[in-house]
């Protein structure tokens, strides 16, 4: 099957982050505390380079954002908080698999469903001095 078939008729969103791993200020507690839930800290800690990890988690995050916006771009602005709203409501767990896992709460999964959302799917990766994340939604 050709990929225009197998995708053909299929409305999703598409978002992309890529972040200067450097640049997301993990020493800023105020910061992590707004952006990311207690087991996502706990996670990004536990690995090998956790300032890598929390730099592709809020890839993610932002990715999120722009797949849930884009999905129908014709209807009504889905994010009304602004740039600087904390991202603590779309929390991203690891699967069984180890694939990455996109959970949305509150007003964020209230946006989601409002914009006809029933599903996230991201992918993250980060080498060197860059964090980049992918989210497709449906």
């Amino acid at each position: 099957m050709e990929l225009t078939q197998s995708t053909a008729g299929l409305n999703a969103g598409i978002g992309v982050d890529i972040e200067l791993i450097q640049d997301i200020n993990i020493e800023n507690e105020t910061f992590v505390e707004r952006n990311f839930t207690p087991a996502e800290q706990k996670y990004c800690r536990s690995r090998p380079n956790p300032h890598a990890s929390f730099a592709g988690k809020w890839c993610a995050k932002e990715a999120v954002i722009k797949a849930v916006s884009s999905l129908n771009p014709t209807w009504e602005k889905v994010w009304i908080k602004g740039s600087a709203a904390p991202l603590i409501d779309i929390e991203i767990c690891i699967g069984t698999s180890g694939a990455p896992v996109v959970v949305l709460h509150g007003e964020v999964k209230e946006a989601a469903e409002k914009a006809g959302v029933s599903d996230v799917k991201v992918s993250i990766s980060h080498i060197d001095t860059f964090a980049i994340a992918t989210a497709i939604s449906q």
